[in-house]
């Protein structure tokens, strides 16, 4: 060895592969509880999104309910073989929850037709539909719209109150006598009562105009 000549070992470049293999290790563990974080943001914002859209179904549904029953009309109409129907009947007919007449029809369009319409609700398969035709008085054949409004709907009940404050299953009530050509009062208030899928009971109760 030579005066002067340093004796120290070369500084080392790079990693050994005991510690790349411990790199490779704590990245990979650090990437699957980032994934699983970002999986479990992503699904807790799909379920919200899902949420909130049920919200929204179930606030235009009511927001329409609201329109139809507070705009009651006293009108009558015929129906496809010519028999005179109350403005409002329910609790009578095996096909329908409610039928009645109603004012305020939209009609953007300035088009020649009445401000009034005829509308039903149903509940069939567990889905609440609105169902509405395009004239009063109706001809053989003429079918209504259908508007599914909501669904998983387990129950749908209607209730009547009269100008005595109680209530009835039905409209015109059962024991009420009717002169022939008179006309049916409209009842004071409506409740409507829903069994929802998720959400449980939900009640509304409307004033009726007279």
């Amino acid at each position: 060895m030579h005066p002067g000549t340093s004796t120290k070992k070369p500084a080392r470049n790079g990693f050994t592969l005991l510690e790349l293999l411990i790199a490779i290790a704590v990245f990979a563990i650090m990437s699957a509880m980032a994934y699983g974080g970002l999986s479990s943001v992503i699904s807790n914002s799909a379920i919200i999104e899902a949420e909130m859209e049920k919200i929204r179904t179930v606030q235009r549904a009511m927001f329409t309910m609201t329109r139809d029953f507070t705009q009651m009309s006293r009108r009558k109409i015929r129906d496809e073989f010519g028999n005179q129907q109350p403005h409002l009947v329910s609790g009578t007919n095996i096909d329908y929850l409610v039928e009645f007449t109603r004012n305020g029809r939209r009609n953007p369009a300035k088009l020649l037709r009445s401000h009034l319409l005829r509308v039903a609700y149903r509940l069939e398969d567990d889905q609440l539909s609105r169902l509405f035709w395009p004239q009063l008085d109706r001809v053989q054949g003429m079918e209504p719209y259908e508007d599914i409004l909501l669904e998983g709907v387990n129950l749908a009940e209607l209730r009547y109150m009269d100008d005595k404050g109680k209530w009835h299953d039905q409209w015109p009530p059962l024991n009420l006598t009717i002169a022939p050509g008179a006309q049916v009062d409209s009842p004071r208030a409506i409740e409507f009562k829903l069994e929802l899928e998720g959400w449980g009971d939900l009640t509304r109760i409307y004033k009726v105009s007279s």
